[in-house]
């Protein structure tokens, strides 16, 4: 079966990578948006996909320098049990302080100045930023990054 990224989702995706330049990291902004209502998270979901996939499909568009990294060091998601997240043979995932310092380093290398975010306030920014894309096609939104329909209405 191939997968390919769509537009929306490498929208999203890299509005995501800002947020964690910016703001936070994989299993905070993970967290944050199932809890808000998306069914999984967008650093789960790349991993998922295959964080090779994702970079491949990025070609041409805006340079994303953690998911190159990542790539580069081998990180390829849940295929090789090593994405935004460290996975169990069994499915479990746990958060990797390798790729948050990997973050860091990378908001540092782009002389990015981090203000860090929790919770709602995670939604809140990355919907100011990515919100227009969304409400421009909800129902490929709620199909294409797993939210709960009646919550596009809402971003």
């Amino acid at each position: 079966m191939s997968m390919s990224v769509t537009p929306l989702q490498d929208a999203f995706w890299l509005a995501c990578e800002q947020m964690l330049l910016d703001h936070t990291y994989p299993m905070d902004l993970d967290t944050a948006l199932v809890s808000w209502g998306y069914s999984i998270g967008p650093c789960e979901a790349q991993d998922l996909m295959g964080l090779d996939v994702v970079l491949t499909a990025r070609s041409g568009s805006t340079p994303a320098p953690v998911l190159a990294r990542m790539v580069a060091e081998g990180r390829l998601g849940k295929v090789n049990n090593l994405g935004f997240f460290c996975y169990s043979d069994d499915g479990g995932k746990v958060a990797d302080p390798l790729v948050d310092d990997l973050i860091r380093e990378e908001a540092n290398f782009a002389s990015r100045k981090r203000d860090e975010l929790k919770g709602a306030a995670i939604v809140a920014k990355l919907h100011d930023l990515v919100g227009p894309v969304l409400r421009s096609d909800p129902k490929g939104a709620a199909a294409q990054l797993h939210i709960t329909p009646f919550k596009v209405d809402t971003i």
